[in-house]
């Protein structure tokens, strides 16, 4: 191979010089003293400034060294001079690809501006110097990354009854120097797909160079496809070369295929817990095996004379039924039936659930909703109840319990054991399970004072008292009063006390068809500042308990008071009080009008018991008010 020339007006004993260094280069047995020394392959980024060094060794004799640096072009392997160094004299030849990217420093390196993927070719470094000529051959490789690897998957519905593999999906990773390779993997591990299309895995890749000299690679995976595979996650990778012999690589993110099968085991159960009763909520649910998920339909099984009937409940594509308060009535079969047309014979779509719902029947008390016995007198109630499971007996009036068993016996009546009485029957060992039946008992009897005497007070003639007639019995009594020979009709009675009243009172009865009773109010006059007698307490307690409070209260007055008197009489012994003959305020207090004085006496009693007619009764009568 004859070495290229540095000018074409070089002197002829240069070309004869190097005419005789290609011949002596040529002899193997001869050798020449100039040695050059390049590295065997350079490695760069695409991008990146390139630094190629090329060093010799050997006399220069004279001095005259020339350098050159050559690329080698197609298959042809042409060379092409592309920069030289004469005798320290640099330059670059114009007319090549690298006129403008290229230079060459004070130690013969070339140096390539921003790496091309079109650099990547063999470069010559050729030094000829007095002693001979020698050429030194270098590999300069280029390397870039690809983008992240893009897939795209089969998004139709992959039958696993196909005969041949399926397409699974396109894997591309593109813009890569060199061209870089993709990899398939299933749930982590990685397959081993031929590149011949065959019935069970291989692949179909593509390399495309783009203008740009980067190359773009995708590659189509076909398998054939597995019950099992429905819940196994795909994913491709890409790897590519990186200098000094590293290697880097990205991967997408996993993903699933969407398998057509055939259902092959269907389970029916019920939802809910098994301790069913009447009024909860009841859910079946039916699981098909199969995919896409088929149409379920239910039916309530029902044996007749005629052989097993079949009550259509309606279908649901989740596979659940719904029974919505339910009834003893709706214990029995229910039916799941799947319906895949894929499914061999051999299969079993249809399943059957039972279920038992636990009941109480409504109860029965005797007598009917009303019980009437004569005051004194006695009653008995009985109570019945049935379910799934024997209920226990209870009786109840109002919130308190008065009673276990079938039976309640109320003896020797009074108005106060009157009122509504319930019958519970529930079931112990299934929470919530209860029903109730009332009856109403009324006692009935001639009325019958809660006072045959009473008080009234009064301050002054004239004064206006109001009085009340408290009367228990049953049908509802009549109630009239008698006032200085006159008869009213009323519960309640406001009248103006005057002598003839004082003398003479006031009489109420109280008649019904069973008898009458009779309640007299008589009128004591009070001082103003003598306190009427208080009614009776409640109960021991709270009369005790009122005593109490006005004794502390009283204690509280006596220890201020003498704070207060303790208080001037020390301000006196200091002199800071003046004493004379001022202004005297009496502290006793003035006396009030009798007239403007109302007190206000009433008895509040009520009767809980459903069934008592009462009255009211009581007095009122006035009393003195002093001002502190």
């Amino acid at each position: 191979m004859a070495p290229a020339r540095s000018s074409a007006k070089a002197p002829l004993w240069r070309g004869v010089f190097l005419w005789a260094g290609v011949l002596l280069l040529a002899c193997s047995e001869c050798r020449s003293e100039v040695r050059v020394s390049v590295p065997v392959v350079i490695e760069a980024l695409l991008g990146q400034d390139v630094s190629m060094l090329c060093s010799h060794t050997g006399s220069d004799g004279d001095g005259s060294v020339l350098v050159e640096w050559f690329i080698v072009n197609g298959q042809n392997r042409t060379q092409q001079r592309i920069a030289y160094d004469e005798r320290g004299k640099q330059g670059v030849d114009v007319g090549t690809e690298y006129k403008d990217r290229v230079s060459m420093d004070a130690e013969h390196s070339l140096v390539i501006r921003a790496a091309e993927v079109g650099d990547e070719r063999e470069f010559l470094c050729q030094v000829t110097t007095s002693s001979g000529t020698d050429v030194g051959v270098t590999q300069l490789k280029v390397f870039d990354s690809p983008e992240p690897p893009e897939v795209q998957k089969n998004t139709a519905t992959l039958s696993v009854t196909e005969e041949f593999a399926s397409e699974i999906a396109t894997c591309t990773s593109k813009n890569a120097h060199p061209v870089p390779t993709i990899s398939w993997y299933k749930d982590g591990r990685l397959l081993n797909p031929s590149t011949e299309h065959n019935k069970v895995l291989y692949v179909v890749s593509r390399t495309v160079k783009e203008t740009s000299g980067l190359f773009s690679v995708s590659s189509t995976l076909y398998m054939h496809l597995k019950k099992e595979d429905k819940e196994s996650a795909f994913r491709c990778k890409v790897n590519y070369s990186m200098p000094q012999g590293k290697s880097g690589s990205a991967e997408t993110e996993p993903f699933q295929v969407t398998l057509h099968y055939y259902t092959e085991n269907v389970q029916f159960s019920l939802a809910s817990p098994e301790l069913i009763k009447e009024g909860d909520d009841v859910e079946f649910h039916c699981q098909a095996d199969g995919s896409p998920p088929p149409e379920y339909f239910f039916f309530r099984v029902q044996t007749s004379e005629k052989g097993e009937v079949q009550r259509d409940m309606g279908s649901n594509p989740d596979g659940v039924l719904r029974l919505r308060r339910v009834t003893k009535a709706d214990s029995g079969t229910y039916r799941c039936q799947v319906l895949d047309f894929d499914s061999p014979p051999e299969v079993d779509l249809e399943k059957e659930a039972d279920i038992f719902v636990h009941y109480l029947d409504p109860v029965v008390v005797t007598p009917g909703k009303m019980a009437v016995a004569n005051v004194s007198g006695n009653v008995e109630l009985t109570c019945s109840g049935s379910g799934s499971r024997t209920p226990e007996l209870s009786w109840k009036k109002g919130e308190e319990e008065v009673g276990k068993g079938a039976t309640l016996t109320l003896d020797s009546l009074t108005y106060q054991m009157a009122g509504t009485y319930s019958c519970k029957a529930a079931i112990s060992s299934i929470p919530g399970l209860v029903k109730e039946q009332t009856v109403q008992v009324v006692v009935e009897g001639k009325p019958e004072m809660e006072q045959h005497q009473s008080v009234t007070h009064y301050q002054t003639i004239g004064q206006v008292v109001e009085l009340t007639c408290s009367v228990l019995g049953h049908p509802e009594p009549e109630i009239r009063w008698s006032v200085t020979g006159e008869e009213l009709s009323a519960n309640t009675l406001s009248v103006e006390v005057t002598p003839e009243l004082v003398q003479s009172g006031v009489s109420c009865w109280a008649q019904n068809k069973h008898g009458s009773d009779k309640q007299t109010f008589q009128f004591e006059k009070v001082s103003p500042t003598q306190p009427s007698s208080p009614g009776p307490a409640v109960d021991g307690e709270e009369g005790q308990g009122g005593s109490t409070v006005a004794v502390i209260a009283v204690c509280v007055c006596v220890l201020l008071l003498l704070l207060i008197v303790g208080f001037f009489y020390f301000m006196q012994r200091r002199g800071q009080l003046p004493c004379g003959s001022g202004e005297k305020r009496s502290l006793t207090p003035k006396e009030g009008n009798p007239d403007d004085t109302v007190v206000e006496m009433k008895t509040d009693r009520r009767n809980e018991q459903t069934g008592l007619l009462s009255h009211g009764g009581g007095g009122g009568g006035g009393g003195g008010t002093n001002e502190c």
